[in-house]
């Protein structure tokens, strides 16, 4: 195998790995701050209806970065809310306060090493299979054909 095409497999590989990492929202570690990273915060029955005129109803969850936290009230810039349908709607930053009392929890996103791997895995074996669907496992020798003289061999 030339150089070149070892090369382009190195890079797609590199590729697939980068777009297939997933990360999931984990609680930080005791006494971490969670001001100015990406932060999940799963809210209270009594949150969802409190800061339904703000966020609209039936909301879960919101998503974005964690602007401040007063230890009261999260500020947070937000980037999504989870309806208990599962629907998520798209924010574009605007600043939201949320009181500590009408939330759950608060995680921040963190990359996840295991999905990640397991998810490539997956991906790895549909390419191998794929390729070997189409390609097959002989080699590209040719079959019957024609001989010089014109006539089938």
């Amino acid at each position: 195998m030339s150089r070149l095409v070892r090369c382009r497999h190195a890079v797609v590989l590199a590729a697939c790995l980068a777009s297939g990492a997933c990360y999931g929202y984990v609680a930080p570690p005791q006494g971490a701050s969670l001001v100015g990273r990406e932060t999940q915060l799963e809210l209270t029955d009594s949150g969802a209806v409190v800061l339904a005129s703000t966020i609209g109803p039936a909301a879960t969850a919101i998503v974005g970065r964690l602007m401040s936290d007063t230890g009261s009230v999260y500020v947070i810039s937000l980037s999504s809310v989870r309806q208990r349908s599962g629907e998520e709607t798209t924010w574009r930053g605007e600043h939201v306060a949320v009181p500590h009392a009408l939330v759950m929890s608060a995680d921040t996103k963190r990359f996840s090493l295991p999905r990640t791997a397991l998810f490539s895995g997956v991906v790895s074996v549909g390419l191998i299979a794929a390729r070997q669907a189409f390609h097959g496992l002989g080699s590209a020798g040719g079959g019957g054909g024609i001989g010089r003289s014109g006539q089938p061999r």
